[in-house]
């Protein structure tokens, strides 16, 4: 009997062992699956994305960044908006219940570039009505992990083609290509920028010891000087001009000019409008059609005649082109000349007087 009694006493011990092992284990599962509140009353809320992203169910449920409660299942839903596509259950402890009200969203987040995703809840408002167990929580949609990093590899990829074509760049400047690269490696390019520099060196050299025209402009006093007094000039004359002396000054502040400028401009106006409505002289020659196809055949006439003397033709054309008639014209007047020349030292040779008497 006592061996019995041993053997069962030590049978016992170990199943007791076995126990508290099993509800070690057990709590730890549960605390590590992010379970919280063994014993705490807990109520259900839903929210609906467009994509799960990495959730799972056991995924964290957050409050403004503070772990409360899990997710308790995921499933495709039934309704046909894309961005409800995914229902998700979640269970939170009903001592939250008070944080998370109408206004208040839900997100999907992850913990870390690579960790494992959450589900974020941001506090409602006070004056907003809680949210009922089995109660629906807008949710907001978040910048997906996948995409950023896909954009991260197209930028990357970019920046990958650009980093090629700018070391084809560099060799074919290294190679004395393009104009960048002959002005880098072309010796002969080298040496005219360098005498380039060295003109301007030069330049400035002379500029410094008031030699040539910008020289003189900056060193010489004496032009200074006369800038100076014709400032001074100019002044005087602005200065005479606001006290109301002199032509300008009248055409300026004297209300009479701007008066008699206002009548000469709206004479102008009348003027131009009866021009336009074809009144007077002015206005028939602007718009009177039957004149204007008369100064345009009177033109064509007078194009007609030039042309002719430019040929040649006609008396006016001989005038013009003949050399015939213009050396004739010339031996008379020369002839003339030389009769006038001789009639002055000799008037008495063509002035004899012959009287006779009967």
């Amino acid at each position: 009997m006592p061996q019995r009694k041993q053997i069962a006493w030590a049978q016992l011990r170990v199943g007791a062992l076995v126990l508290v092992s099993l509800i070690i284990f057990g709590v730890g599962v549960f605390f590590i699956s992010g379970q919280t509140g063994l014993f705490t009353r807990k109520y259900t809320l839903r929210t609906f994305f467009s994509g799960a992203a990495g959730l799972r169910a056991g995924s964290q449920v957050r409050v403004a960044g503070v772990p409360v409660g899990v997710v308790e299942r995921i499933r495709i839903s039934d309704s046909p908006d894309p961005k409800k596509a995914v229902e998700v259950t979640m269970r939170v402890p009903i001592t939250y219940q008070k944080e998370i009200r109408e206004d208040s969203d839900a997100g999907l987040a992850t913990a870390g570039l690579l960790g494992d995703a959450f589900i974020d809840i941001d506090r409602g408002s006070p004056d907003k009505l809680v949210v009922k167990d089995g109660g629906e929580i807008k949710s907001k949609e978040e910048a997906d992990i996948k995409r950023i990093v896909q954009n991260t590899n197209e930028v990357i990829l970019n920046l990958r083609a650009l980093s090629d074509k700018l070391n084809d760049v560099t060799g074919q400047i290294q190679g004395g290509k393009g104009t960048l690269g002959k002005l880098i490696y072309d010796q002969a390019a080298y040496n005219r920028l360098n005498q380039t520099a060295e003109d301007v060196r030069q330049l400035v050299a002379r500029v410094n010891r008031g030699e040539g025209t910008i020289g003189k402009l900056m060193a010489d006093e004496t032009l200074y000087n006369r800038t100076v007094t014709s400032i001074d000039r100019l002044n005087k004359v602005l200065d005479e001009v606001q006290t109301g002396k002199g032509t300008l000054a009248k055409i300026i502040n004297d209300p009479s000019v701007y008066n008699h400028i206002e009548q000469l401009v709206a004479r102008a106006n009348t003027m131009v409008d009866n021009v336009n409505k074809g009144q007077g002289t002015l206005g028939k020659l602007a718009t009177d059609q039957q004149l204007y196809n008369r100064m345009n055949d009177t033109f064509d006439r007078l194009n007609t005649i030039s042309t002719r003397i430019e040929q040649g033709q006609g008396t006016l054309g001989k005038l013009s082109t003949d050399p015939t008639l213009y050396n004739n014209l010339s031996s008379s007047s020369q002839s003339l000349r030389e009769f006038m020349t001789e009639f002055r030292q000799n008037p008495k040779k063509y002035l004899t007087v012959r009287v006779r008497l009967f």
